[in-house]
């Protein structure tokens, strides 16, 4: 793939096929399937998918953010996408939490017990905290006063297996949002009525990787990628990105669009931290 002649300030822009991208955590339905609708509908790719290469490219490239988008324009039967490719060692990554609603804490429990493998012990928010940190818990579910971390596996792909199974249990009879807040009295003061938090470790890059080329996927939503810039919106159509063309020329239609954003005044590129409301 030939180097982009794209300003280096820039977010590098690259169109990629598909079958180059893999995934480190798995998809939600609930996010994918009206994705694959709006896709249809609109066109075009509005925010792209965040990729890192390994080893130069060479062994494909590591989705950081957008598995959704990925699985929705292979539903689309599109062969390439544009992704904004980063160096992984300028990127930082946090953990996400999940915020559960609409479930009885009981039956949430009783769900997460039925899972073969999985030990639960009651302990206090701090110790919880210092096992997350230190690994030894596969994460933690604060209801009320109570908290609960949970164990098990022997090897990093049976513990996320395992972590796997809870997640895909909570999600059957809970409603998840996604939020920063590790105290459960700030996730309600933010969401509104949270039955329960789940807690989850923070991965690292190396770590990231090297589960997506091992094909180990991550429960979606857990890991949280921080750019130094990120390109949004940029509403690209999905026709360009079918193989008429071979991947240079539509490599070259992308950074001539790229100019003419720039010669058009319709790129901005955002110094501070941006709130959107139109996600």
């Amino acid at each position: 793939m030939p180097q982009s002649s794209i300003a280096t300030h820039l977010p590098e822009l690259r169109v990629l096929p598909l079958t180059h991208l893999l995934l480190h955590e798995h998809t939600d339905p609930r996010r994918a399937t009206p994705l694959v609708e709006r896709l249809r509908r609109d066109g075009v790719l509005r925010n792209p998918p965040v990729v890192a290469p390994l080893d130069e490219g060479r062994r494909g490239y590591v989705v950081l953010d957008g598995a959704n988008r990925v699985a929705a324009c292979q539903a689309l039967g599109i062969p390439r996408i544009v992704a904004q490719v980063v160096d992984y060692r300028a990127v930082r990554l946090e953990v996400w939490h999940h915020a559960l609603s609409g479930c009885d804490p009981s039956a949430l429990l009783r769900a997460i017990t039925e899972v073969k493998g999985i030990e639960i012990d009651d302990t206090d928010p701090t110790t919880a905290e210092a096992l997350l940190v230190r690994r030894e818990a596969l994460l933690c579910f604060t209801l009320e006063d109570r908290c609960h971390t949970l164990r098990g596996g022997h090897d990093a792909r049976a513990q996320i297996a395992l972590l796997n199974q809870v997640v895909q249990r909570y999600q059957e009879i809970a409603t998840v949002q996604r939020t920063l807040a590790a105290d459960l009295g700030q996730a309600r003061a933010e969401l509104g009525d949270v039955v329960a938090l789940a807690l989850f470790p923070r991965f690292e890059a190396i770590e990231v990787a090297d589960l997506a080329r091992r094909g180990i996927l991550l429960p979606a939503g857990i890991t949280r990628h921080i750019l130094p810039l990120r390109a949004l919106h940029i509403n690209y159509p999905l026709a360009a990105l079918h193989d008429h063309q071979s991947l240079d020329e539509q490599q070259a239609q992308l950074e001539r669009w790229v100019r003419d954003c720039l010669t058009l005044g319709k790129l901005r590129i955002y110094a501070e931290p941006t709130a959107l409301f139109d996600e």
